[in-house]
């Protein structure tokens, strides 16, 4: 159903279904006669309205019929946790789609909650007919997004209701065919997929991504000069090396003789792209759900391994994290809602002043540091050694463009922050106005936000 769906959103973006949920009413159940359903997935349905041996549904729904309608009228709510009360306890269910059924409720529950997570709100299945006969249900259902339906988005299941509890027992979903069991990557492109539908700008780190990765890792000599970083050049490498022995200036302060010299404004670029990245690191709550759909539970958090691999190979990792990363936690997120981690990066302001220090640190390196009869005695002369030093430097040259991107970037995560925090829509202007200066005006925005408030409640929309 799923990898059917994100198919769909690649083949048809124009059409562009956007916007908050129509709730749609319930449609008229009915049994049709099997002789009047004659295509596609409805075969199915043919097969099983053999098996129930019945020629028309009794004249009142029964507690099978129910609990199945219930848990369709619960999915299009997005009520996750009554759509899981419909079953019991042991249930299994089987989606066509992927290789393997899903045992037992918690399976069952981690499932469905990924699956709602992916779906954009404005989907929602619309049951075309059910077929009643006591304890097993079939039901054959389309999805629509904003009251039209949707090409290659049919199928048809089948359930079976225990009698003890009246819950769902087992269900077994066909969706109109798909060439591969697609499963959980066929959900993870339609997750991608619906937040470029939603939120189009999205596709501008998407881009910006895509032409860094491609000038840094494959091009020669065109927009970087020098070999490409995959030429692995022996003399990169080596300046990768001096670089990070001189990380933060520690070696070159404390035994400037063991360590290597390199040029003073490399340096200073270098550690500054470091602490740069470093700061990003009091975001640590971006992507973290406490849950917006009721009853998830809390996502391990997605936002700390990407600043991780941002110490290494900066824009590489968040420039698509900004393109697909969740927009899940809003309003207020409390402090018994985060990890020890995240806790201390995001309410500590110890951390953006310690970080803004080092940037501070690396611009008077730049300015000032190593041998001036060498690098120059004055900005000009130093620039201009620089700007020499960068004519086949590609390594040099990415860092520049390193912190052209982040300053372009770096207030996309503030929003989600003072929305987290609970921060009133008229107090957020001058937050988001210091935001947006590249590097100290950040360093300045983590320092001065207001903190999470204890005694609130997060709020699940």
């Amino acid at each position: 159903m799923f990898a059917a769906l994100a198919v769909y959103l690649f083949l048809v973006p124009s059409l562009g279904f956007v916007g908050p949920q129509r709730v749609l009413p319930q449609p008229s159940v009915a049994l049709r006669a099997a002789k009047k359903v004659d295509s596609g997935p409805t075969k199915v349905f043919e097969g099983l309205y053999s098996l129930f041996s019945q020629e028309a549904l009794p004249p009142e729904k029964d507690e099978a019929t129910t609990v199945v309608e219930r848990y369709f009228a619960a999915w299009n709510r997005r009520d996750m946790a009554s759509a899981v009360e419909c079953f019991a306890e042991d249930c299994e269910y089987e989606d066509t789609q992927y290789a393997s059924s899903f045992q037992g409720k918690e399976k069952l529950r981690a499932h469905l909650y990924r699956v709602a997570a992916a779906l954009p709100t404005n989907f929602v299945f619309v049951v075309d007919d059910i077929a009643d006969a006591g304890d097993r249900v079939g039901v054959r259902w389309h999805v629509e997004a904003d009251g039209r339906a949707l090409p290659f988005a049919r199928g048809a299941s089948m359930y079976v209701i225990d009698d003890a509890s009246g819950k769902i027992q087992t269900g077994f979903d066909v969706p109109e065919p798909a060439p591969l069991k697609a499963g959980d990557a066929g959900l993870a492109v339609l997750s991608a997929a619906s937040k470029f539908i939603e939120e189009p700008v999205r596709t501008v780190p998407l881009l910006c991504f895509l032409i860094y990765c491609q000038q840094l890792f494959f091009a020669e000599n065109q927009l970087l000069p020098g070999p490409s970083a995959l030429a692995l050049d022996a003399a990169t490498w080596a300046e990768v090396r001096d670089l990070s022995l001189n990380f933060w200036f520690v070696g070159p302060l404390v035994a400037p003789s063991l360590f290597p010299t390199a040029n003073p404004v490399l340096e200073g670029v270098f550690n500054l792209v470091l602490a740069w990245s470093a700061l990003f690191a009091c975001f640590a709550a971006d992507g973290t759900r406490g849950g917006n759909l009721e009853g998830e539970d809390k996502q391990a958090n997605a936002f700390l391994p990407t600043v991780v691999g941002m110490q290494f190979l900066t824009n590489a990792f968040y420039l698509p994290y900004l393109a697909t990363r969740d927009r899940t936690l809003t309003k207020v997120v409390v402090d018994n809602h985060l990890g020890p981690v995240e806790r201390f990066l995001e309410t500590n302001r110890a951390v953006p002043v310690v970080l803004g220090a080092v940037g501070l640190a690396s611009l008077l390196w730049a300015l000032v540091a190593r041998d001036p009869a060498v690098y120059g005695a004055d900005l000009p002369t130093r620039l201009d050694i620089f700007r020499e030093a960068l004519a086949n430097d590609r390594l040099g040259s990415s860092f520049l463009v390193d912190l052209g991107l982040y300053a372009a970037f770096q207030s996309w995560l503030v929003p989600d922050d003072l929305e987290r925090r609970g921060v009133p829509e008229t107090d957020r202007r001058t937050y988001r106005l210091l935001a947006a200066v590249p590097f100290f005006g950040l360093v300045a925005y983590l320092a001065l936000r207001p903190g999470y408030d204890d005694d609130a409640e997060a709020i699940i929309e």
